[in-house]
């Protein structure tokens, strides 16, 4: 049976499976919210930590976990970067326009 999603109103299955897996809920709620995008991918991050895959091995998941946590600080680290260049040239500007 096909259920309405929340969002668009649509008819969709693929609501069943949030109601039967808990964290598909949890990741709705943290995409919802109104934390800043930096905040919503760690806290995806954290989704994502807590899904539990039967066929890893406990050091399996630990290289796993650092590999996904490396490439969300690697994006995080580049765009904080980008807003560093943006607040550099804006503070420059200013000072150019005091002379």
């Amino acid at each position: 049976m096909a259920k309405k999603c929340p969002t668009c109103g649509k008819n969709s299955t693929i609501w069943e499976e949030v109601d039967k897996y808990p964290i598909f809920k949890k990741m709705e709620t943290v995409l919802q919210s109104n934390k800043s995008s930096y905040e919503k991918k760690i806290a995806l991050l954290d989704c994502l930590k807590e899904v539990k895959v039967d066929e890893l091995e406990p050091s399996e998941e630990r290289r796993v976990n650092c590999l996904l946590e490396g490439k969300l600080y690697g994006e995080l680290a580049k765009q904080k970067m980008k807003d560093y260049k943006k607040l550099t040239v804006e503070d420059f500007n200013k000072d150019r326009e005091k002379k």
